[in-house]
């Protein structure tokens, strides 16, 4: 069965450790964190996670990490994961110790985007929709989506206003009017002066 993501599931919605850190990009993978320590004495480390939440957990047999000082994803397989605080406990078939698990501590951790694909009729991943078009319901266009950020309660979507400005927009139900995959377009109904936000 098909692992159902939450209504709106944050990719890069805020940085714990540094905002401006742009990790190294890889095609068909997304990163969605860092392995932050060892947790225990049995080989566990504790991935942070960029979202807070891992929506992909349940259909991940595996995750890539982009150990220190290398250019290439090794991939490791998942033995057990589970949530904890903002992050994951995570056990490696590949690392059976402490030591182990410190050595690759402060490496980047990367899952499969097939992952990070909802379905039809099922909730999107904010990832889908980067670099969409954002428009007012009556047509007005009001920029692109550059990025995605979070004032704690709400999704935030960077939007790059024609002159050049930077709108901090809320992704909720209450504004969103529709989202065009075919158009690339985000279609909203914002109330007056919100886009005036900026960062």
């Amino acid at each position: 069965m098909r692992h159902r993501p939450s209504y709106i599931s944050v990719l890069f919605s805020k940085s714990l450790s540094n905002s401006s850190f742009t990790p190294p990009k890889f095609e068909s993978f997304q990163c969605v964190g860092w392995i932050q320590s060892a947790h225990g004495i049995r080989g566990e480390v504790f991935v942070r996670l960029y979202a807070g939440q891992a929506d992909w957990q349940d259909a991940a047999e595996g995750l890539s990490v982009l150990l220190k000082g290398t250019t290439a994803l090794k991939n490791f397989s998942v033995h057990k994961m589970s949530a904890h605080k903002d992050g994951l406990i995570v056990k490696f078939d590949e690392i059976r110790d402490r030591n182990q698990a410190e050595a690759i501590a402060k490496s980047g951790v990367y899952v499969s985007e097939s992952l990070l694909e909802s379905g039809e009729g099922e909730p999107v991943f904010l990832k889908q929709i980067d670099g969409f078009a954002v428009c007012e319901k009556d047509g007005t266009p009001l920029g692109k989506i550059t990025g995605f950020g979070s004032n704690g309660p709400q999704d935030l979507l960077k939007v790059q206003t024609p002159d050049g400005k930077e709108a901090l927009v809320p992704l909720v139900d209450a504004f969103l009017v529709h989202i065009d995959f075919d158009k690339h377009q985000v279609t909203m109904d914002l109330p007056p002066g919100l886009f005036n936000l900026e960062e």
